[in-house]
């Protein structure tokens, strides 16, 4: 009876290790459902943000580029890219973006709060398999 009960929580532990969905985010939407949007909305849009933000950048040929934005101007933007490797500043004209939007620092309360659930989850499951392989 103590195998058995031990089988099942040690069974239970192994499968709340593995993510219960896997969610990608992916461009499920491809090209048929982009619209393109004039010159004077990423005008508008880029000259809100502030300079020396962190942007993600999607042009029209596909390429994506993680940049600090460095000027904004009548003709498009310009981006001088995170890279390891130091790279000279990239011209973007407003003609080429696809998707332009602030990169933001990937934490937020939800994950946080799901991580504290799991971590307490898992230490409960181990306390009682534990309690179970000492149970006389």
């Amino acid at each position: 009876m103590k195998r058995i009960i031990s089988s099942v929580i040690a069974a239970i532990l192994i499968a709340s290790s593995i993510p219960m969905s896997a969610q990608t985010t992916s461009s499920a939407a491809g090209s048929s459902d982009r619209f393109a949007r004039s010159n004077q909305y990423w005008m508008t849009y880029a000259g809100k943000l502030p300079i020396g933000s962190t942007v993600r950048v999607r042009t029209t040929d596909g390429a994506r580029i993680t940049a600090v934005l460095a000027v904004v101007d009548d003709s498009g933007i310009t981006l001088e890219p995170k890279t390891r490797i130091p790279e000279r500043p990239v011209h973007v004209p407003y003609e080429k973006l696809d998707q332009l939007s602030l990169k933001e620092n990937g934490s937020n309360v939800a994950k946080a709060v799901g991580i504290g659930l799991a971590v307490g989850v898992g230490s409960f499951l181990g306390l009682i398999a534990i309690l179970a392989s000492a149970w006389d």
